[in-house]
């Protein structure tokens, strides 16, 4: 396997690390817009659909671009009803053959998809329809950028369970079930 394949996975990865960071800065920003509006709808009786369609695009942000991290740290939703009962090769080999089969398949698609969205979106100039309400291209602009960056997290992940499979480098497979 060549070297450069998983220097491109690195820099995948720390390119998701920093979406993802600012992903977790959209949190704040959506928590701290939605407080302010409340606060001011109730004390002044004032309101906008442009804030509250503010948060519905920080939360899209927050999905999109926070996505890609999540599935490098493998804190994604699992369907793992077999998958922890396997030992870790055949994890590897789990995670290696579904990338390849279905994750990148499902990802271009919605990835070409929503391009073509955004595209016509932005060509429209289309807005919302709600009274007082934004643009609509940024945010479906935010949907492909996620899914782009899901593809590549896609490709890293499958360059670093193939190099764990031929013994380059050791991953811990495991997935805990999140805490309910």
């Amino acid at each position: 396997m060549p070297k450069q394949l998983l220097l491109f996975a690195g820099w995948v990865d720390q390119l998701n690390d920093r979406f993802g960071v600012l992903a977790s800065w959209l949190v704040l920003i959506a928590v701290l817009i939605s407080a302010g509006n409340a606060m001011i709808r109730y004390s002044f009786s004032l309101s906008s659909n442009a804030w509250l369609e503010v948060q519905w695009y920080l939360f899209a942000g927050m999905v999109m671009l926070g996505a890609a991290t999540t599935f490098r740290l493998n804190e994604h939703v699992r369907v793992d009803v077999l998958f922890a009962m396997y030992p870790n090769k055949v994890r590897l080999w789990l995670d290696f053959l579904g990338g390849i089969l279905f994750f990148l398949p499902v990802t271009i698609i919605i990835g070409w998809y929503s391009w073509e969205y955004f595209v016509s979106s932005y060509l429209q100039g289309e807005m919302s329809s709600n009274s007082g309400g934004l643009i609509r291209w940024p945010v479906r602009g935010v949907i492909t950028l996620g899914f782009l960056l899901l593809t590549l997290q896609g490709l890293s992940e499958i360059i670093k369970r193939y190099a764990a499979i031929i013994g380059l480098i050791e991953i811990d497979p495991r997935y805990e079930r999140p805490l309910q």
